[in-house]
Parts: structure tokens; C-alpha cells; sequence
């Protein structure tokens, strides 16, 4: 890909985000207020449960347009915000209560489905290198495009608290972890065999 071809592409990129968003937002109608009824706010969650759910999805996908090369940073974020909450509920289970247990650790799970999105955006950048600078062998690029889509498979559990959907998103997680050794080695054995050829 040329320059060019890259500013094409952080152009649609933009307006793929906006449509998105603005989708996103709109689709579960106008939310209440922050002031209104313990009443009116629950009756709004279970009126909209379905166009909430394909809202975050959404959401999620905006995302892998905006963090195109933020996605690292941001898979980070959300799985250390996951796991705080995970290590809070550890520490606190029985002051938390049944409830409080089960509320904290699925809001884990959906902090870290949000993780699936930005891991799909860092796979995917990372791949799109491989792809153009083949530093390694390009068929680890073509692997990482597969587990980035895999990951926006995955990344569906911010709308769906379906198991084969948590399954797809640990099996990728394994899968995902392989491809960075097995990248991490060649690039290490690479800029060894670089350095004794310069000796």
C-alpha cells in the first residue's frame, strides 16, 4: 500500500467511525435523564434490551476504526480494568454477597469483551505490517488477519452472554498468545542472525 492508499484508508476509517457512533447512539432511542425515577431508568434498560445490546456491539466496532494503532494500549486498559475488578471481588467476596459477586465478575466479562475489539485493531495493524514490510514470513500476517477476526467474533460478548461466544473468545486468546511467541522468536532470531552477519 502506498501513502496514498493509507490516507484512502484513515479517510473511510472516519466516516465508518462517525456512522457507526452516530448508529449506535440512536438505535436505542433517547435515554433518561440522570435525575429521573429508579423506575424510568430500570423500565428504560428492559424496554431496550435488545437495541442496547446491538449498540455496544456497535460501539465495539467504532472503536476498531478509531484505534487503528491505539489498539495495544487500549486491550491493555480493558484487561487490567478487568482484571482490578476480578482481584476487587477476591478480596471482598464475602462482603460482596452472592450478587455482588456475580455483578462484579460479569462486568468483568464485559470489559473484556470490549478487549476483544481493540485486540482485533492491534492484531490487525500488526498483520498489516507483516503484510507490507515482510520482516517475518507473510504467512504470520494472513494468520494474524484470521485471529483478528476472530477477535471481533469474540468481541460479540459485550452484547450476547451466549458461553460459545466466551469460548470463542478464550480460544482465541490462546491462539492470539501463540501468534505473539511465535512472532516475538522470529524477530528475535532475526535481529540476532542481523547482528553476528554485521560482526
Amino acid at each position: 500500500m502506498n501513502d496514498a492508499s493509507w490516507e484512502r484508508y484513515g479517510m473511510a476509517a472516519g466516516i465508518l467511525f462517525v456512522v457507526l457512533v452516530v448508529v449506535a447512539a440512536l438505535i436505542d432511542g433517547a435515554p433518561p435523564k440522570p435525575n429521573d425515577s429508579v423506575t424510568k431508568i430500570v423500565g428504560y434498560f428492559r424496554d431496550n434490551q435488545d437495541a442496547l445490546k446491538v449498540g455496544s456491539y456497535l460501539h465495539g466496532l467504532a472503536a476498531v476504526t478509531f484505534l487503528w494503532f491505539l489498539g495495544g494500549l487500549a486491550t491493555l486498559t480493558f484487561a487490567t480494568v478487568a482484571a482490578g475488578m476480578s482481584a476487587f471481588v477476591a478480596l471482598y467476596v464475602d462482603k460482596l454477597g452472592g450478587g455482588g459477586v456475580q455483578g462484579f465478575y460479569l462486568l468483568a466479562t464485559v470489559f473484556l469483551g470490549f478487549a476483544a475489539f481493540s485486540a482485533a485493531v492491534f492484531t490487525s495493524a500488526v498483520s498489516v505490517m507483516i503484510l507490507r514490510y515482510p520482516i517475518v514470513e507473510r504467512l504470520l500476517g494472513w494468520i494474524g488477519e484470521g485471529i483478528a477476526a476472530l477477535w471481533l467474533v469474540a468481541g460479540i460478548g459485550v452484547a450476547d452472554d451466549n458461553t460459545a461466544i466466551h469460548t470463542v473468545g478464550f480460544i482465541t486468546f490462546l491462539i492470539w498468545a501463540g501468534w505473539i511467541l511465535i512472532l516475538t522468536v522470529l524477530l528475535l532470531t532475526r535481529d540476532l542472525t542481523v547482528e553476528t552477519a554485521k560482526k
